[in-house]
């Protein structure tokens, strides 16, 4: 069975939120770097962050 909420994201979706919550970690707005994280995650989407940037894998 297929998770419907998975089907809605694409990898331009995905990327276009990780860049998101980049800008949200520069401008020190951590709760809503910490809900699109959040938001993600209930999709799906884990990310793993690192010294060379933000990935992510589907889960």
């Amino acid at each position: 069975m297929i998770d419907w909420r998975k089907s809605l994201l694409d990898d331009t979706a995905i990327h276009a939120q990780i860049e998101a919550r980049i800008r949200a970690k520069k401008a020190k707005n951590f709760a809503e770097a910490d809900r699109i994280r959040k938001a993600l995650l209930e999709a799906g989407i884990v990310l793993e962050d690192t010294a060379q940037g933000t990935s992510w894998r589907r889960v």
